[in-house]
Formats: structure tokens, C-alpha cells, sequence
């Protein structure tokens, strides 16, 4: 599986990094945060689902990203659980997601009506121990760089870059 994912800035990743380092990396913590805009069960061998998809975002401008409360998903659809996440607040990132599932279609569960902007910072029984209130980052950001992440390799594949002055 991959995704499309927004860039999280370094400082916002730091700052989880700060709040998390209670847990071992063998209690949950994800290595890397992510925040999905889209997930793609079907392998895009040859390029061209990415393609497409720098297509439909050709005319995408930049947009406003908002972080909220630390949360949890008691039961994930998939994966470990429980999940704990930081609330994401962003129209962006839902009509972005909204107009992707309308032309790839939904995984089922996680997207379509059942989906959540999130910023995935811990996985299993240590996620619940986690506290948010010395959360020093910023909670706001503007999205400007998209990523296509591979799931099972846990890295980057490609990046899109947002501006309406291309």
C-alpha cells in the first residue's frame, strides 16, 4: 500500500518527538508521523496513478493545515491498536481527499465518509500513556509540498510541489 501524504514541517516533528519520548521505539511510536490524504491499496508499477494524480493537482493552491487535541482511536481498521493521533482541522485536506476518492475510489474503512485528518504519532498499549500538554510546536502550518509514501518500504517515493505559480 501507499499514500499521498502532506509534508509535515521538521518543527511540528520535533515537537511530537519532545512528547513522546517517554515510550521505548518498541511501544508504539511511529517512526515517522504521517498525515494521509489518501491511501492506494493497487500498486502504481509503472507510474501512471502518480501521474494522474500530479494532474488533478496541477490547479491545487497551497492551504492551511491546523493541529487539535491529542486523540485515540480505541479499535484501528487496520494495524495496531489502540491508535493515538493529533487531531487535524484543514478544508484542504478534505476536498483534496473528497475529489481523490471520487476519481480512485475508497479504501473502505478508513476513507470516504469514514475519514479522519490525522497526524499518527503512536500505535499499541504504550499510546495510551502518552500526554499532549507540553506540546511546544506550532499548530498551525501552510501545506505547500505533497509526498507519495511507501508504506511497506516506510520512506518517501516522490514529492509535488503546490503553487499556483508554476
Amino acid at each position: 500500500m501507499w499514500s499521498l501524504n502532506v509534508s509535515i514541517p521538521q518543527g511540528i516533528v520535533r515537537a511530537i518527538g519532545e512528547i513522546t519520548p517517554v515510550l521505548g521505539r518498541g511501544e508504539g511510536i511511529v517512526e515517522e508521523p504521517t498525515l494521509v490524504i489518501k491511501r492506494f491499496e493497487k500498486e502504481d508499477l509503472d507510474g501512471h496513478i502518480e501521474s494522474e494524480i500530479k494532474f488533478l493537482l496541477e490547479n491545487v493552491e497551497p492551504f492551511i493545515v491546523e493541529i487539535g487535541n491529542l486523540e485515540m482511536f480505541e479499535v484501528a481498521d487496520r494495524g495496531t491498536s489502540p491508535v493515538r493521533y493529533i487531531e487535524v482541522k484543514s478544508i484542504g485536506i478534505k476536498v483534496l481527499h473528497e475529489t481523490l476518492v471520487s476519481v480512485f475510489g475508497c479504501v473502505k474503512g478508513v476513507e470516504g465518509e469514514n475519514y479522519i485528518p490525522h497526524i499518527t504519532i503512536a500505535r499499541g498499549s504504550g499510546a495510551k500513556n502518552l500526554d499532549f500538554s507540553d506540546f511546544s510546536g506550532p499548530i498551525q502550518w501552510t501545506a505547500n509540498t505533497l509526498e507519495f509514501w511507501d508504506r511497506d518500504k516506510r520512506k518517501r517515493k516522490n514529492k509535488v510541489i503546490l503553487d499556483k505559480n508554476k
